[in-house]
């Protein structure tokens, strides 16, 4: 399997046994769920699927010297996403707005998957938890490969990171003590700024909040009419709006048409029932040896 990767570039994935997990109908069904969920809508140029970061953090994990299992469970970690990712958490209400993460045992036990990792050597209780996996999932602030990638994937998809950017960050990393680190605290603090502006403009922005609020009442208006039921939220983000846009109901409809022409000016007095996730950045950077969070780093040259 080769492609050309907006991050890595030319990437190859030649494991026999790779390929035929890649090729499950459930792990194909991430190719139809847009990583920005209902914001993909109003914003075309959002256009990474959960399949595309999927093979993303695969290809980071193993070129991070991740050991199989790893990069098996940095493959299935998104596996669970209902369609437009993660609008379910503005119905479904956590702090972390992770109920995909709920639903990993239900998508990892499909015959598809657990047959595929069989002829692995695994079985899917290993991938319940990607906490157990110190390079594919860490907790904020620090690096993680998943964190790593859909930085860097929808940085480059809103322009605020440039190729050239990714390249420069990614040639700095390094594995210490089972963790992501950075080699230099420049480049360091140039991703936490463009992570931060990720951040603030794109994933946790008025606009954002606008729209998942927004979209989540036209999600639960449909489950309320019996338009949409659960089981559809496990199928693909183009089969729901399908089934939104021929209902003909009209508090769907006007709600669909304000986030596809969203205009700035429907912010003004808004208050969001759900606020979005903020998130940020204080990688450990090795200085002399020793791993040291950026933000104790003195910034003068």
């Amino acid at each position: 399997m080769k492609w050309h990767d907006r991050v890595y570039g030319e990437v190859v994935i030649a494991d026999a046994g790779i390929l035929d997990l890649i090729d499950c109908p459930t792990f194909r069904r991430l190719r139809g769920i847009r990583q920005a969920g209902p914001s993909a809508l109003a914003f075309p140029f959002k256009n990474v699927t959960r399949f595309e970061h999927s093979l993303g953090v695969y290809f980071l994990l193993t070129s991070l010297g991740a050991e199989l299992r790893e990069r098996v469970a940095g493959l299935l970690h998104d596996i669970s996403h209902t369609a437009f990712s993660h609008a379910v958490d503005f119905l479904i209400t956590s702090e972390e707005q992770d109920h995909h993460e709920r639903l990993k045992p239900l998508m990892l036990d499909r015959p598809d998957i657990a047959g595929a990792l069989a002829r692995l050597g695994f079985i899917p209780s290993q991938f319940y938890d990607d906490s157990i996996y110190p390079l594919l999932e860490q907790p904020l602030p620090w690096l993680c490969a998943d964190r790593l990638d859909y930085f860097l994937r929808d940085g480059i998809a809103c322009g605020v990171v440039k190729p050239g950017d990714a390249d420069r960050i990614l040639a700095h990393l390094a594995v210490a003590e089972a963790r992501i680190v950075m080699t230099d605290a420049k480049v360091a603090r140039e991703a936490s700024a463009l992570f931060d502006e990720m951040n603030r403009d794109w994933w946790a922005s008025a606009t954002e909040a606008f729209i998942y609020n927004e979209f989540a009442g036209a999600i639960r208006e449909a489950m309320a009419r019996g338009i949409l039921r659960e089981a559809d939220l496990l199928s693909e983000d183009d089969l729901v709006l399908a089934k939104l846009d021929a209902a003909g109901n009209p508090r769907i409809d006007h709600t669909l048409a304000a986030i596809r022409h969203f205009r700035p000016e429907s912010l003004e007095g808004y208050a969001p029932r759900i606020i979005p996730k903020s998130r940020w950045l204080d990688p450990s950077v090795l200085v002399e040896g020793r791993m040291r969070p950026l933000s104790s780093i003195d910034a003068t040259p």
